[in-house]
């Protein structure tokens, strides 16, 4: 048994992640401020944990660890657009809380960064973004807040890392969805409000043409990549992508989603986005050589798992 802490862990992802660990017997704190986070995603687990309601910036803990993650975080175009001083003092003042924590308790540390950090590039879409492709991004902008930070938490990461000698990952998720996603919010990611829109029978909305794609991880094959980055011992110093290498436009998800549904809704355009990337899609040479891990859901099947999810709750 392992003590972990997981900053940011009722939101999304880190829910299921806690989940899991405590499902391995494991003892979990988890410290959120439930910015965007919620206990109803801890709900199945929350008399087995430990639960800080705070902001990372103001945690303090006598606690040692022996894993830290850290995914405090607002993902949410909408939210951090509104809330870019949170955002990047969770990945400033946050990260060095946290980082100090693992350096007492001598901890190793995940930080989960995003694809985000890769930019705009304007190859083709078949082009897969490995750990070391260059940075093209732009800077004092709406969505320029939340990949800036991510680069700043990756960099403070390393830089601390070195000074005080402890192992870290650097994770970087490519759009990674499942159950738990914000399924209210009227600004969620794509999938999510694709998948509520089709719920309320109204149209599905794409941003620009459709024709710019992404590449959507199911969350049981990210957490499973994780889990077996956190079982391997080899190497200290890491930078990984975590995603599907398989990309779908944004129309052909909204067939799919149309196809999960069985309701033909139409589709209406509206405007581009501005800054938002064309493409994204992994290259997952890394994680696959150093533990062998490839996705394995197929991306009608977790749809599908969303939509009656989604159903029953709204």
């Amino acid at each position: 048994m392992k003590k972990y802490l997981i900053a940011g862990g009722a939101g999304f992802i880190g829910s299921h992640l806690a989940e899991r660990l405590v499902l391995e017997g494991n003892e979990v704190t988890i410290v959120d401020n439930l910015c965007t986070g919620s206990l109803d995603n801890l709900s199945d687990i929350y008399d087995k944990i430990s639960f800080v309601h705070s902001d990372v910036c103001c945690f303090e803990t006598a606690e040692e660890y022996d894993v830290i993650f850290h995914l405090a975080c607002i993902a949410n175009p909408r939210d951090y657009v509104e809330s870019s001083l949170s955002l990047l003092s969770s990945a400033s003042f946050g990260t060095q809380k946290l980082l100090e924590i693992a350096d007492k308790s001598k901890a190793r540390f995940y930080y989960f960064s995003s694809s985000e950090v890769y930019g705009h590039h304007m190859k083709s879409s078949e082009f897969a973004l490995s750990e070391d492709s260059y940075s093209s991004i732009g800077l004092l902008h709406e969505r320029s807040p939340y990949y800036v930070s991510k680069m700043f938490g990756e960099e403070y990461v390393k830089a601390y890392s070195v000074k005080h000698g402890f192992d870290y990952v650097i994770i970087r998720p490519f759009n990674v969805y499942g159950t738990r996603m914000d399924i209210k919010s009227p600004y969620g990611r794509v999938i999510s409000n694709f998948i509520r829109w089709s719920v309320i029978d109204k149209p599905l909305q794409i941003n620009g043409d459709g024709k710019q794609t992404r590449s959507f991880c199911h969350i049981n094959d990210f957490l499973d990549a994780v889990f077996l980055l956190e079982n391997h011992s080899i190497f200290k110093h890491s930078v990984i992508n975590i995603g599907n290498p398989v990309s779908v436009s944004i129309f052909d998800l909204a067939t799919i989603i149309q196809s999960v549904s069985q309701k033909e809704l139409p589709i209406i355009y509206e405007k581009k986005i501005e800054h938002e990337p064309l493409w994204r899609k992994p290259d997952i040479t890394r994680i696959n050589q150093l533990t062998g891990w490839s996705p394995k859901v197929k991306l009608e099947d977790g749809l599908r798992e969303v939509y009656e999810w989604t159903l029953e709750r709204m």
